[in-house]
């Protein structure tokens, strides 16, 4: 007999007009002080990055923004952020502002920032190394501009 029931675990989702404006109260609990904003150059030039990090700083909390993630990330795109997320760092937290292109890539900086080695060696076999996480991930909280990947609802990238 095959398996027939699954137990799925969402992360917690807050939704709702104005949601996004209590980001900075939840970092705030999560105790960060620092924390590294991930998005795309078209969300960030239509503003919503500002409207996200202001509502970030305006509890103290600082915030470092990488505006670079490309739609539909590649190998390179995701070292690149991958290298900011090293080099600008250390982070208290993630916030991914995007669709599933900045969200997934949110979720490889910080798998990335937090453990060494190469991505690829944390993907699943046969195609990766599928090595485990030797480091707890940060908190990631993710602000989705766009709906239909439910990035934001998994803990995985694709």
């Amino acid at each position: 007999m095959n398996e027939q029931v699954f137990t799925y675990a969402a992360p917690g989702l807050k939704f709702g007009r104005g949601a996004s404006a209590e980001i900075g109260w939840d970092l705030a609990n999560l105790g960060a002080k620092r924390v590294l904003v991930v998005t795309d150059p078209g969300v960030a030039a239509a503003g919503h990055v500002d409207r996200v990090a202001s509502a970030i700083t305006s509890t103290g909390i600082e915030a470092v923004v990488f505006d670079r993630t490309r739609v539909e990330p590649t190998d390179v795109s995701l070292a690149e952020a991958v290298a900011f997320g090293r080099t600008e760092g250390p982070f208290d937290a993630i916030v991914a502002v995007g669709g599933g292109s900045a969200i997934d890539t949110a979720k490889a900086v910080n798998l990335m920032v937090t453990n060494d080695g190469e991505l690829m060696d944390y993907i699943n076999a046969p195609v990766g190394g599928g090595r485990a996480p030797a480091q707890p991930l940060l908190p990631l909280v993710a602000v989705p501009t766009t709906t239909g990947t439910g990035s934001e609802s998994t803990t995985i990238g694709v």
